[in-house]
């Protein structure tokens, strides 16, 4: 299967601007804090509660963020 249309999805600096407060954003960390994975779903809130002490320093855990991409449609097969 070959994708024809693909819409960009670009991360968003969370220093240069924030999700609305109640809208779910897949988060990116350049941290190590999640293990193996360097992203995760959150919010708002998320962004801007979620610390850690990198080098003796508070550092805020999550710098990126984007929206999700929409639900995939179901497709009825009948049966």
């Amino acid at each position: 299967m070959t994708l024809t249309k693909k819409k960009a999805m670009k991360w968003i600096e969370a220093q240069d601007a924030l999700p609305d407060e109640s809208e779910r954003v897949l988060l990116f960390t350049p941290y190590q804090v999640l293990g193996e994975d360097h992203t995760c779903v959150g919010n708002k809130e998320s962004i801007a509660t979620c610390i850690a002490t990198v080098n003796c320093k508070q550092v805020q855990i999550f710098t990126h963020w984007m929206p999700l991409p929409p639900t995939p449609k179901q497709v009825c097969t009948g049966s």
